[in-house]
């Protein structure tokens, strides 16, 4: 039986917080990317075209990855 590594909710919340976004420890996934599009305002435009190749990548997982991720990522997906 192969076991695949799931992207959860921790993955995510390292994610942001490695590009750079303030984050709650308490926060939701969803609350996460609401956050991220709120300092991504705040950037400039060499940080905001580095986050978007990284969600660009990360979303290229959503195989192995939780359905409320999948949804969050969606909130910067589509921004």
């Amino acid at each position: 039986m192969m076991i695949a590594d799931l992207i959860d909710q921790d993955d995510f919340f390292d994610f942001l917080k490695g590009s750079g976004v303030p984050l709650e420890d308490s926060w939701t996934p969803q609350q996460c990317s609401q956050a991220a599009l709120a300092w991504l305002v705040d950037q400039n435009d060499v940080i905001r075209t580095q986050f978007a190749v990284s969600v660009v990548e990360l979303k290229e997982q959503i195989p192995v990855m939780l359905p409320e991720v999948k949804d969050a990522l969606m909130i910067l997906v589509d921004e």
